[in-house]
């Protein structure tokens, strides 16, 4: 990172279905540890989420864009999108399905799990923690991944793992998964900021994001 990287942030747009505090972490991050990148726009499409609110709190463009009619869902999203002038698009926390097309190669995800374990339709949130534990796994961790078409199958950029203690509940797993969240997310936007607007190879799980850092 240089100076010239800090006076051109790229701009970012974030998507949340939910509290957002993915971006409101994303967001200290970005102004305490000087990731060249800057949020225009924190966007959902569902009504009255609590992330709307976290981020307009925080000055950020904040945009709610009805689910219905949902022909036309994706084509809305996309005009909200592109007139922020977004180069970047975070997916932190969203539920849907995003359609990638236009936004190859510009558009990451976060998930909860240690990814292609415990992904897919449906696993989001608690459902996965439950899942990891009924599984009897010892480790769990989050991945941040580029988006393609399907849910949570896009190549990995970076993983961040944690230990699952003895008796640990889904609440509690999911405290600890968030911990590494909070790292990772930060992390993958510099690396992707960086290869924006420096071209280079596509960040690709290509650095440690921690000690226990592995591939699957």
């Amino acid at each position: 990172m240089n100076s010239v990287d800090m006076r051109n942030p790229v701009r970012v747009a974030c998507l949340i279905s939910g509290g957002g505090r993915s971006v409101v972490n994303l967001h200290e991050k970005i102004i305490g540890t000087h990731i060249p990148a800057r949020i225009v726009l924190v966007a959902c499409t569902r009504a009255n989420v609590a992330g709307i609110g976290a981020a307009a709190a925080l000055g950020l463009e904040t945009c709610e864009i009805a689910a219905l009619p949902s022909e036309t869902l994706d084509d809305r999203l996309d005009a909200a999108l592109k007139n922020s002038g977004a180069e970047l698009i975070v997916l932190a926390g969203y539920l849907r399905l995003f359609r990638v097309a236009r936004w190859k190669n510009r558009c990451i995800n976060i998930h909860p799990s240690l990814l292609p374990r415990f992904g897919g339709r449906g696993m989001w949130g608690e459902h996965v923690h439950n899942a990891v534990l009924a599984a009897g796994e010892t480790e769990s961790g989050c991945t941040v991944h580029w988006a393609d078409e399907h849910f949570d199958t896009g190549s990995v950029i970076a993983q961040r793992h944690c230990a699952i203690d003895a008796g640990m509940n889904a609440a509690q797993l999911a405290a600890r998964v968030f911990e590494e969240e909070r790292l990772a997310l930060p992390e993958a936007v510099a690396h992707v900021a960086h290869w924006l607007r420096h071209g280079g190879t596509r960040p690709n799980f290509n650095f440690d994001s921690n000690r226990n850092q592995k591939k699957n």
